[in-house]
């Protein structure tokens, strides 16, 4: 794996943080609060930055939202990925 550069380690470390706050905060307030995680993580994991030009270099903000979004999808992806394997063993498949 190539070096992270500081923009993409602080957007990876950044979601990883958001994604156990609100994981933990989800936890304390009960099942309700599942479906509003499940989609705070899928708007987090499509970040836009709602730019008008696509030819202007990207600011060093804008890079790190960039890197948390996409980990934070990555992470999400994975979940969701573990949860249908879990449910073929748990259904016998």
């Amino acid at each position: 794996m190539p070096a992270l550069s500081p923009e993409e380690l602080e957007g990876r470390l950044n979601a990883h943080r958001e994604l156990m706050i609100t994981w933990l905060a989800a936890m304390m307030g009960g099942e309700e609060t599942t479906k509003a995680l499940l989609h705070r993580l899928t708007e987090d994991a499509t970040f836009k930055d709602h730019e008008e030009d696509p030819g202007i270099a990207p600011g060093e903000g804008f890079a790190i939202e960039t890197a948390a979004a996409r980990e934070t999808g990555s992470i999400l992806e994975a979940a969701r990925a573990r949860m249908k394997a879990q449910q073929k063993l748990d259904n016998g498949h």
